[in-house]
């Protein structure tokens, strides 16, 4: 999808956060070599519903198209009016301006080292990988550093 037309809400623009899928909102559930579901990681249901009334949330991986659909009949669906693939955004790092997102949540520091000699470095809130050592010791930081990235609170 290509929609950068900015979702309005009471006549007002919403800023935009994008997320990354793969161990950022959670892992696909395998049945042999089949996706048979969609692991969301903790706390991430909840986070979406709060953020859902003040930002235009959108999905953006580096996964194809094929298995994004699939991944959002999983539930993810209802939440990301707006989605990026590969196939239809093939990039070397996630350069929010593309989008036109005001944020980027995503496990990769990648992204956010890229976009360091642009001076965008502080838009992009890298959480730690679900199923990490640090996301066993605290399965809901990642929540809170993307609060309170967003609602600037840091």
């Amino acid at each position: 999808m290509f929609s950068r037309e900015p979702q309005a809400r009471a006549g007002r623009i919403l800023p935009r956060i994008a997320f990354d899928l793969d161990e950022t909102l959670g892992v696909p559930v395998i049945d042999g070599v089949k996706i048979a579901g969609w692991q969301l990681r903790q706390g991430c249901s909840e986070l979406l519903a709060r953020l859902e009334p003040h930002f235009a949330l959108c999905l953006w991986t580096v996964s194809s198209r094929r298995y994004v659909e699939k991944v959002l009949g999983y539930g993810l669906g209802q939440w990301f009016r707006e989605v990026w693939t590969w196939d239809e955004l093939p990039v070397q790092w996630k350069d929010i301006r593309r989008i036109g997102a005001n944020f980027l949540v995503d496990d990769s520091p990648h992204h956010r080292e890229a976009a360091r000699c642009h001076e965008l470095a502080d838009s992009y809130i890298v959480v730690p990988s679900y199923g990490s050592p640090e996301d066993v010791a605290d399965p809901t930081g990642w929540v809170r550093l993307v609060e309170s990235a967003v609602y600037g609170t840091r």
